[in-house]
């Protein structure tokens, strides 16, 4: 296996397990609110999923998938829960898990530098933004509009929810 497969393997292996996770959580957690919390995390194991599928291919159906369910869904979805009465969002305490997210952080941190330090050295590429708004609208207008159309009806049942309607 090369360098590259065995990153995307790691990337691969990481992220299934998180998406894995989150999902049990959301059905077997209690509070809605949590829940979406959860969802959160598996719309971002998704999202780095089909981008490890072909970092030059699906790194755009990705962003997408990422802005459309993590940055829209979820957080109107979190928002509105917390503003309709009834639910209760608890902070549980827990005394060892301050100690346990500093050892998951160390080892995370570490296991980035591991990583990054093994990989050769990419130097991006400059962009110019009319021709990747040009690709875009040429290549995913599809997509776009699903995106548009998203967006469109999260804000209209944010106002709705705002208006209390």
């Amino acid at each position: 296996m090369s360098l590259m497969s065995d990153f995307q393997f790691g990337i691969f292996a990481f992220f299934s397990v998180v998406a894995m996770a989150s999902a049990i959580f959301i059905v077997r957690a209690r509070n809605v609110f949590y829940s979406a919390i959860a969802l959160a995390f598996l719309g971002v194991s998704v999202a780095m999923l089909i981008a490890d599928i072909s970092p030059e291919a699906y790194s755009i159906y990705s962003a997408f998938h990422l802005l459309l369910y993590v940055g829209a869904t979820v957080v109107f979805l979190s928002i509105s829960l917390v503003m309709f009465k009834g639910i209760d969002v608890k902070e549980g305490r827990i005394p060892w898990s301050g100690v346990l997210s500093v050892i998951a952080t160390a080892v995370i941190f570490i296991v980035i530098l591991v990583t990054v330090g093994n990989l050769p050295s990419i130097y991006p590429k400059t962009v110019d933004l009319q021709s990747l708004a040009v690709e875009i609208l040429q290549g995913y207008w599809f997509p776009a509009i699903i995106l548009i159309i998203g967006l469109l009806t999260t804000v209209i049942e944010a106002i709705s929810l705002a208006r209390r309607e």
